[in-house]
């Protein structure tokens, strides 16, 4: 849904009032963002110098960095609906959030609807309103989850279903961090298997499917884009 990478300077998280660094992210009046993949709304109290790389060159990494990762799951359960107009059902948490005062998520208000904050652990305060999620008091080891109906499902045709996210990014300043993102989705007992993954499964980025859903798994640094297809079993 992202096709290329924008960033820009404070503006767009201003609420981050902690922050002891500019921070970066991507605009949400762009026409193609997606807040799935915009991981760089939620900053990190970091220093530079533990910049992994200043490349976003995508490297899959196959042991665990010394400090722990940010953690994006995300859950989509894809019903028939889905498949006519293009919206399904997003669960969606944050583990390991940076400590920060202050944070607001902010959604594109045309790809996101019925958003609710289902959980929180460590965060004083979490209130979704229209677009957007306001936290306070964001502590260390925080985690927040919320639910939604996002639209996300393309038909291409024949029986073509087409996923398209990214980038997947944890980047501060001129360095990209290493990130680990987990996407399930699932369909039920609609007529749908998996026919491709980009990239494709290989060490560092594990894919299983099954007759009624698919998850892949990826730990990374630099910036990931995914694109999935599915089809019509018959």
């Amino acid at each position: 849904m992202v096709p290329q990478s924008r960033f820009r300077a404070a503006p767009l998280l201003a609420a981050l009032l902690s922050l002891p660094l500019v921070a970066q992210g991507m605009d949400p009046s762009d026409p193609d963002y997606d807040p799935l993949e915009d991981d760089s709304l939620w900053g990190e109290t970091v220093s530079p110098e533990d910049t992994q790389t200043t490349s976003p060159e995508l490297k899959f990494l196959l042991e665990e960095p010394d400090r722990i990762p940010h953690h994006h799951q995300n859950q989509i359960r894809i019903t028939q609906s889905s498949l006519e107009d293009g919206w399904a059902d997003l669960r969606q948490c944050h583990n390991d959030v940076a400590a920060i005062r202050r944070m607001v998520i902010v959604y594109n208000e045309e790809k996101i609807d019925e958003l609710q904050v289902e959980s929180t652990r460590n965060i004083e305060s979490a209130r979704a309103e229209g677009d957007r999620v306001d936290l306070r008091g964001v502590e260390s080891d925080a985690e927040v989850c919320v639910t939604a109906r996002m639209k996300i499902v393309e038909h291409e045709g024949d029986g073509v279903y087409r996923l398209e996210n990214g980038p997947f990014v944890r980047r501060f300043l001129d360095g990209y961090f290493p990130m680990r993102v987990t996407m399930a989705v699932s369909w039920g007992d609609l007529d749908l298997r998996l026919e491709e993954t980009q990239p494709e499964e290989q060490d560092g980025f594990d894919v299983v499917a099954s007759d009624h859903g698919f998850v892949f798994d990826t730990l990374f640094e630099g910036e990931l884009r995914t694109l999935v297809r599915l089809r019509n079993s018959h």
